[in-house]
């Protein structure tokens, strides 16, 4: 994972975090690992950031079909 990634990775995280204020952040780190469908000792970063941008996406297709 490159540098760039690497401070998207953080922004998708402290963005989920925002959404999720209630979450640890290992909590925040093993759930998004659990949506990679991953162990969160053996998932690499790019299935991190694959996997919060995938959920984040899904939650404002959802919050656009509410408002619809």
């Amino acid at each position: 994972m490159n540098s760039a990634q690497r401070t998207e990775l953080f922004a998708v995280l402290d963005e989920l975090a925002h959404r999720y204020p209630d979450w640890r952040l290992g909590q925040l780190v093993a759930n998004v690992a659990g949506w990679a469908d991953q162990d969160v000792w053996d998932v690499e970063d790019e299935r991190l950031l694959e996997a919060a941008k995938l959920h984040l996406a899904e939650l404002a297709t959802r919050s656009a079909e509410v408002r619809a």
